[in-house]
C-alpha cells in the first residue's frame, strides 16, 4: 500500500501561551522528520497544501484539541478555494511572504474574515511596507525578538503602538528564561518558543489518493450540469469518495447523517458546492499511483458486486451495500479500520454495523462478496445460489458485470 506521499516530511505542531501559562492556540507547518527544519525545496504553496490535506483528514478540532490552528499561508494562496474545506472555529491563518498584493487578494481577505477567519502576521516589523495594508485585516502580529530591527525603545513603541490598535502580540523564538522575561515584561500577550515547548509531531502527511481522471470527469460533469455523471464518477473512485465526504464533514456538517446514498448528498450539496470541491480537489495534487490501481479496482469490485447481490437478496440496501463494498478494503486503501471510517464519515448506522458485527443484511453480503472474490469456483458459486435462491448461472453474471465495471478503471 502507498498512501505516503513522502515519508520524510511530517505535519508538525507548537503550541502558542497567554500570559498565565495556557496553551492559547497553536502554529502547524511542514518539517523534514530528520533535520526538523522545512524541507529542502519544498516550495512554500507546496506546503500549505501539504498542512491542509492532511489537517482536513485529521479534522482541525482534533488537531489543536479545540485550540485555534494557525496554518502558514503565503498570501498569494488565499486566492485559492483551499479554505472551504476549513471550519474557522478551529483554523486560523498565519500571512507569510507577503510580496505579491493585489485588489484580488485583499478580496479573498475579505471575503476569509466574513467567513470568521483569524489572521495573524507573521515577522512583524513596520519597515516593511508590504505588511502594512494588512495590519487592518489582521488579529494578531508576531514579532521576532531575535532578529528585530529594532533597539529598545523602539520596539517599546511599536508594541505600544500595536496594542492600541488592538492587535495581539506574539513573542516568538522565545528559547530562553530571559528572552521569556523582556518579552513578558514588555507586554507581548502571547509566546512560543523552544523554551516553552518544542514541536510536536501531529502526523506523517500520507493523504488519500484519487485518480487522474476523476478531476477532468467532474469538471467535465460539473460543466454540462449532469448531476447523475457527478454522483457515478464520485462512486467509481474511493479515495474521492473519502474526500466528499470529509469535505461535507467540515464544509457542511449539518448535512451530513446517516448517509446510505451518495446521489441525495450531491442533489442536496448542489453544482456550486461540487464545484468548490472539485477545485479543493484538484490543489491536493494526490494522485493515486500506477501500482495502487489493483487495489481501487478491487474496491470498485466489491461495491459493485455487493450492489448486484443486494438487489437480488434485498433490493432496499443496494445503495447501502454498495458503499459497505467500496470502503471494505478500508485497511488496505486508507489505513483505517474499515467501521473507523464509516463513523468518521457518518454513513447509515447499518453499514458501520456490518463492518462492526456482521449481523445485518449488509454484512452478509459483504461475506458473500469476499467468499466470491476469494474462491469463484463452482462448488462456492453454487453455494452462494442456494443460500440467496437464484439461479447459479445469475452469480456468474454478476461477478463478470462486477469485473467489467473495475476494468474500466483508469489512471491514464
Amino acid at each position: 500500500m502507498k498512501v505516503i506521499i513522502n515519508p520524510m516530511n511530517v505535519l508538525c505542531k507548537q503550541a502558542i501561551y497567554d500570559r498565565n501559562g495556557k496553551v492559547a492556540f497553536y502554529e502547524v507547518f511542514i518539517q523534514d522528520s530528520l533535520t526538523n527544519k522545512h524541507p529542502e525545496g519544498l516550495d512554500p504553496l507546496k506546503a500549505t497544501t501539504m498542512a491542509i490535506d492532511t489537517i482536513t483528514e485529521l479534522n482541525p478540532l482534533r488537531v489543536g484539541g479545540g485550540k485555534l490552528v494557525f496554518i502558514n499561508v503565503p498570501a498569494i494562496f488565499l486566492e485559492a478555494s483551499m479554505f472551504d474545506l476549513l471550519p474557522p472555529d478551529y483554523v486560523g491563518i498565519e500571512l507569510v511572504e507577503n510580496r505579491r498584493l493585489s485588489n484580488e487578494l485583499f478580496a479573498s481577505i475579505n471575503a476569509l474574515l466574513k467567513k470568521g477567519f483569524k489572521f495573524c502576521i507573521d515577522d512583524f516589523g513596520f519597515e516593511k511596507i508590504d505588511y502594512l495594508p494588512l495590519l487592518g485585516k489582521c488579529h494578531f502580529v508576531k514579532i521576532n525578538l531575535k532578529k528585530s530591527p529594532y533597539d529598545m525603545e523602539e520596539l517599546k513603541e511599536v508594541i505600544s503602538i500595536l496594542k492600541n490598535l488592538k492587535k495581539g502580540l506574539i513573542a516568538k523564538n522565545i528559547e530562553t528564561k530571559e528572552d521569556y522575561q523582556l518579552a513578558y515584561q514588555l507586554g507581548f500577550n502571547f509566546f512560543q518558543g523552544f523554551f516553552l515547548s518544542r514541536p510536536i509531531r501531529v502526523r506523517d502527511t500520507r493523504t488519500i489518493s484519487y485518480l487522474k481522471t476523476t478531476i477532468l470527469r467532474l469538471y467535465k460533469a460539473i460543466k454540462n450540469k449532469d448531476m447523475k455523471s457527478i454522483v457515478d464518477i464520485l462512486e467509481k473512485d474511493i479515495g474521492a469518495t473519502y474526500k466528499f465526504l470529509k469535505f461535507l464533514n467540515l464544509a457542511y456538517p449539518t448535512k451530513i447523517k446517516d448517509i446510505s446514498k451518495i446521489d441525495k448528498v450531491v442533489r442536496d450539496l448542489g453544482l456550486e458546492n461540487i464545484a468548490k470541491f472539485t477545485i479543493v480537489l484538484a490543489l491536493s495534487e494526490m494522485f493515486v499511483e500506477e501500482d495502487e490501481v489493483n487495489l481501487w479496482k478491487r474496491s470498485l469490485f466489491r461495491a459493485s458486486l455487493a450492489e448486484r447481490l443486494a438487489g437480488i437478496y434485498a433490493p432496499h440496501i443496494k445503495e447501502k451495500a454498495y458503499l459497505a463494498g467500496l470502503f471494505s478494503l478500508a485497511g488496505e486503501i486508507l489505513g483505517q479500520k474499515p467501521e473507523d471510517v464509516v463513523k468518521e464519515l457518518m454513513l447509515d448506522r447499518d453499514i458501520a454495523e456490518a463492518f462492526e458485527r456482521r449481523l445485518n443484511e449488509i454484512g452478509f453480503i459483504l461475506s458473500l462478496v469476499e467468499l466470491l472474490e476469494d474462491s469463484k469456483n463452482e462448488k462456492i458459486i453454487n453455494r452462494v445460489s442456494k443460500i440467496i435462491n437464484v439461479d447459479a448461472q445469475t452469480i456468474v453474471q454478476s461477478i463478470k458485470d462486477a469485473e467489467r465495471e473495475s476494468e474500466l478503471l483508469s489512471i491514464t
